[in-house]
């Protein structure tokens, strides 16, 4: 982090210099606003350490002089400390403010959050870039489905049409659904993300196309819809297969004509969007069981994305662990850490039935309970030590867990691992996904 010191006392300034540079700062330096304003515009400074009085002017002046876009934050220094003064500088726009003489390791420990603090903000930038840049596609793993699926989102995201998310709970369909809409040309618009399954179905409509004042019962106000709010964005609708036959009915026109009717309103209203969908009830089925409108499904099947579980591609399981802990730990303020040999074979001989959202959890607690540097994961039995299985189940389990253990001996490789095993390749994949 570069610090510039904006002092007019020599020796006071060279004294903070020196303090900030034997803590590892990179420092500049100015005695004036004008030289400091100078500094900022020509030089590349992370936060200004300025005093209050200055030959030319105050703090308050080098304030007035930052740039609007991206300014670095600016921590008053005085010796005429006062509430008021505190007060002011907090108001035109100072990031911090110490007391004259200054305590340094106080000061040091501030400016060690502050670097924190930016390293966290740039971290999210570059995340929201690389989103933009599709190279958050990385999330999702490198194993062959899940490539599959990468050349999938991108080009759904080139095309303004419905997209269906098919796959076990867990899976990760809402991030799918947001990296097709963050990659699309509509990123800047909303993503609108409504649970069918969580609506009361007498509310369904009304939340969905919202409703004008005096529409029904308790209607007071004028309400607009989630459709409304999606814009010229995404709306995603999770659980699609339990909505109404009803409102599948009135989603269909809705898909069909572009516009849709709030509730107690004459007056149509145009829907620019993209509808996601995704339930983890096969559409397909949905359709047999008379669950859902066949006319809807090949009306929403245009682009049909099916995301396997996580144990169906368990080449994905410890570089999603990996990128999940360093999340974790980032959003925490907690020690990155690292797997061990024994963490990585129990977390590969899970059968992970609740997918990445399970492992999720899992990681959470497991940094949680854990120290700074290491993790607590739960007891590395085989399941059928606490469970009343059958013995079939309980061979299965443990044939699994095997299987697992001897492909991570041989680095993935399932030739070897088969051979190492005594069966075909063929039936070493029969077996991986059960």
């Amino acid at each position: 982090m570069r610090i510039l010191v904006v002092e007019d006392e020599k020796h006071i300034r060279q004294g903070i210099i020196q303090m900030l540079e034997s803590e590892g700062f990179e420092v500049c330096e100015a005695e004036s606003v004008t030289s400091a304003l100078s500094s900022i515009h020509d030089e590349i400074c992370d936060v200004i350490l300025c005093d209050h009085h200055l030959p030319d002017g105050e703090s308050f002046d080098v304030l007035c002089g930052l740039p609007e876009k991206n300014p670095p934050p600016l921590i008053m220094m005085t010796a005429f400390g006062n509430r008021d003064l505190a007060s002011r500088a907090f108001a035109a726009g100072a990031y911090d403010y110490v007391a004259k003489p200054i305590r340094f390791d106080e000061l040091i420990v501030r400016l060690q959050r502050l670097e924190e603090k930016q390293i966290l903000r740039q971290r999210v930038y570059e995340s929201d870039k690389d989103v933009r840049d599709s190279g958050e596609l990385a999330i999702l793993g490198k194993s062959a489905s899940m490539e599959k699926i990468q050349g999938s989102i991108q080009t759904s995201a080139s095309a303004n049409v419905p997209v269906l998310l098919q796959g076990e709970t867990g899976v990760g369909k809402g991030v799918v659904a947001r990296l097709i809409h963050s990659l699309s040309k509509f990123r800047e618009q909303p993503f609108v993300r409504v649970n069918c399954a969580a609506i009361p179905k007498d509310l369904i409509e009304s939340e969905l196309f919202g409703h004008v004042k005096g529409a029904f019962s308790g209607a007071e106000h004028e309400r607009k819809g989630l459709f409304a709010s999606a814009g010229k964005g995404t709306l995603f609708l999770d659980e699609l297969v339990d909505l109404p036959l009803v409102m599948q009915s009135k989603l269909l026109h809705v898909l069909d004509e572009h516009c849709f009717r709030p509730v107690g309103s004459d007056k149509e209203v145009v829907f620019q969007g993209r509808v996601i969908a995704a339930s983890n009830i096969d559409f397909e089925q949905a359709v047999k069981d008379g669950r859902f409108r066949e006319d809807l499904y090949f009306r929403l099947n245009i682009m049909q994305i099916t995301i396997p579980p996580l144990r169906q591609r368990m080449d994905d399981l410890i570089p999603l662990t990996q990128r999940l802990l360093r999340q974790i730990c980032d959003g925490w303020g907690r020690n990155q850490v690292e797997l061990d040999h024994e963490q990585i074979i129990w977390l590969e001989s899970q059968p992970w039935r609740g997918n990445v959202r399970e492992l999720r959890n899992v990681l959470e607690r497991a940094v949680l309970l854990g120290s700074d540097n290491a993790l607590k994961l739960p007891d590395m039995e085989p399941p059928f030590v606490s469970e009343a299985l059958s013995l079939s189940d309980a061979c299965k389990s443990f044939e699994q867990r095997y299987i697992q253990h001897v492909l991570h001996q041989n680095k993935g490789d399932k030739a070897m691992a088969a051979k190492q095993l005594g069966i075909a390749v063929s039936s070493l994949y029969r077996k991986i996904e059960g």
